[in-house]
């Protein structure tokens, strides 16, 4: 199995980043602006990218708030089915947070872990902008 472990530091309250991860207007904010979120657990987030002829497919796991959300991916490209996706916020130094995010679950390290972790470092440096400073920045805008 592999995984990707990440971290960041951003200068906003934890409600802040974590309302960025659990809505609509927030995700539309730094992922995607074409996305689907029910904000319950058991619902699914669907977002869609450009140029893809299907869904990411992210089945609500867990939502504690503020501090965990926990996505089990569903469907979507190659190797993500069974995949599960982990946001975990702590308070971080001058009333900030800390952002551990992991991607957990992937089969082997092939072409697609790489790009997905490549990807991840790009929209959740999106998240952070976005969260710090309120001014959207998605990484796919239709």
């Amino acid at each position: 199995m592999a995984d990707m472990h990440m971290q960041y530091a951003i200068a906003a309250d934890q409600k802040t980043v974590y309302d960025a991860i659990t809505t609509r207007a927030g995700l539309a904010s730094w992922w995607t602006t074409r996305v689907e979120v029910p904000e319950t657990v058991g619902g699914v987030v669907k977002a869609s990218f450009p140029d893809m002829p299907m869904t990411w497919d992210l089945e609500i796991v867990e939502l504690t708030e503020p501090t965990r959300v926990v996505w089990r991916a569903i469907a979507g490209p190659p190797y993500w089915a069974g995949t599960t996706i982990v946001f975990e916020l702590s308070p971080g130094e001058d009333g900030g947070s800390v952002l551990r995010f992991d991607h957990l679950g992937f089969s082997e390290v092939n072409d697609m872990f790489r790009i997905v972790t490549v990807g991840w470092a790009q929209v959740l440096g999106n998240l952070k902008v976005y969260a710090e400073t309120g001014t959207p920045t998605p990484f796919f805008d239709f």
